[in-house]
């Protein structure tokens, strides 16, 4: 009797074992994605217009992109060209909140 006991004990462990190693290598391959890089995508400035609307410049690689969002809706303004940007400083944040006021004509207050 104690033989089948141990048995039982034995395999029942064995089957635990293999299911959870199972699942974390499931795990590992599924949420894990290959080749990414974590700052592929990257908020490099925001300006709030009003409690709910932002404008914000999107990097997305080496590319940059200007989207406006707000409570409803995400839209792309515009692809920026890499001229426009001054990239000699790698940590330079870029400014773009008076250009925007002048140009959407802003009036906070």
């Amino acid at each position: 009797m104690n033989g089948y006991i141990i048995n039982f004990a034995t395999y029942t462990f064995a089957m635990i074992g293999f299911i959870v190693i199972a699942l974390f290598i499931y795990k590992k391959s599924v949420y894990m994605p290959n080749n990414l890089n974590n700052n592929y995508l990257k908020v490099e400035n925001m300006i709030k217009l009003s409690p709910a609307k932002s404008v914000y410049i999107i990097k997305a690689g080496y590319e940059r992109f200007l989207v406006a969002g707000d409570s409803s809706s995400t839209t792309m303004l515009a692809k920026l060209e890499a001229e426009n940007i001054d990239t000699t400083e790698p940590h330079k944040q870029i400014n773009i909140s008076e250009t925007l006021k002048e140009k959407f004509k802003i009036n906070r207050g």
